[in-house]
């Protein structure tokens, strides 16, 4: 089954079926169900996040059920394996249960949480973000104070920790960890400072100047060459080609044309020597206040790489907030005046391939956003498509140069 086939099952209605036959087997009578988000990673299949509404005894219950089409191997609690139409083999697990992340019931557990990092007997939790079998982040209150949990499969939870040690050693504005109970979580401190992204919607954030952009990676530390180096994104761009065009299968010519330009480009404009890198650089991993950067945040990817992946990155991400969402009315003045500044300190073929490259990566991503109906998923992934066409002017009547 192609990855085309993938989305179209775990978004279809014959789900129902697949839905009440796991309901019964981990909770309850099937209710009610819908669909919540779709997360899809190419060569590592799909995910849907489905909100179920059980028939119990004493009344209705709500929960999660997530299905993946991924193959994962080995047995996990509450979760169960079904085949779905077309005898697609299915994984299906009650949310917390996450088969990849192990401390994800306890994080999602207001009275684990509460007495461990408050003292107090029950915390306010608030889910952030949650990425099946990759990661979660929460928001923790207890006490009149706050704790940001993120849930990682076995072994990351170490490594982030000293990423988090080296920056802060280096007087970094990374978030400070604490003590954490939580099996594979890290818990921090919150760090100071508004959005960035927040700022880029009120007036393109105006008196943030790139070179304080360029100033914080130059700060980073060269005791973080030591982790290991994570592949750009664009160095993948074939792989989420495919999965763009299973997300936007009208428009395969496009998506083929851009992917094919920005190899090129990627193999032939200079990249720079290898850096320390933060490897996942955007306005939403970033915290600013008074025109400066106050935090630094998801330092996953922290290691080796180029100063051209990271600021590359950085404007894919910030070119297509406007196809999320209509306020970001700033944002392409704001791309160009960063482009421009970034230029200045990197090949310009190289930054706009990689910009385009990162843009094209999210294409797929589009369908992530909880709530959003098919239309609206296909109408944001196009929103980011024209965005990564722009880096390149590429466009539906325009042949890639390439050898």
């Amino acid at each position: 089954m192609s990855e085309a086939d993938e989305l179209a099952l775990l978004e279809g209605s014959g789900m129902g079926s697949v839905l009440e036959e796991a309901a019964t087997a981990l909770a309850g009578p099937l209710e009610h169900w819908e669909l919540r988000g779709l997360h899809h990673r190419p060569g590592a299949g799909v995910t849907g996040i489905y909100a179920l509404r059980y028939g119990m005894p004493g009344g209705s219950v709500e929960g999660f059920l997530c299905v993946t089409t991924r193959r994962v191997a080995g047995d996990f609690p509450r979760s169960v394996r079904l085949a779905g139409p077309g005898g697609t083999a299915l994984l299906v697990w009650s949310h917390p249960h996450d088969p990849l992340l192990p401390g994800l019931g306890w994080a999602c557990d207001p009275r684990s949480v509460g007495p461990a990092l408050f003292g107090v007997g029950a915390a306010g939790l608030t889910t952030l973000g949650y990425r099946p079998m990759r990661r979660a982040v929460l928001r923790a209150e207890g006490a009149a104070e706050t704790r940001y949990l993120k849930v990682l499969p076995a072994g990351g939870a170490a490594a982030l920790r000293r990423r988090h040690d080296q920056l802060i050693r280096a007087g970094l504005p990374a978030p400070q960890p604490v003590a954490s109970p939580g099996a594979e979580v890290l818990v921090t401190m919150p760090a100071a400072g508004t959005p960035l992204a927040h700022r880029f919607m009120v007036n393109g954030a105006a008196e943030i100047h790139p070179q304080v952009l360029i100033d914080l990676l130059d700060r980073f530390p060269r005791t973080v060459l030591e982790f290991p180096e994570k592949q750009p994104w664009s160095a993948r761009v074939r792989d989420y080609a495919r999965a763009a065009v299973a997300a936007l299968p009208e428009e395969s010519a496009r998506i083929t044309r851009l992917a094919l330009r920005v190899e090129e480009l990627v193999r032939s404009a200079p990249a720079g020597p290898i850096v320390a890198t933060h490897g996942d650089f955007h306005e939403g991993n970033l915290l600013v206040a008074d025109g400066g950067i106050t935090g630094v945040l998801d330092l996953d990817a922290v290691g080796p790489g180029h100063l051209v992946d990271d600021l590359g990155c950085f404007l894919a991400h910030l070119a297509v907030l406007p196809s999320v969402d209509e306020r970001y009315r700033h944002v392409p003045d704001a791309v160009r005046r960063f482009q421009e500044a970034f230029e200045e300190h990197v090949d310009p073929a190289a930054l706009r391939a990689r910009a385009a490259g990162v843009a094209l990566t999210l294409i797929a991503g589009a369908g992530n956003t909880r709530g959003q109906q098919a239309g609206g998923r296909r109408a944001g992934a196009r929103g980011r498509l024209r965005a990564a066409e722009a880096f390149l002017d590429v466009h539906s009547g325009m042949e890639p140069e390439v050898s």
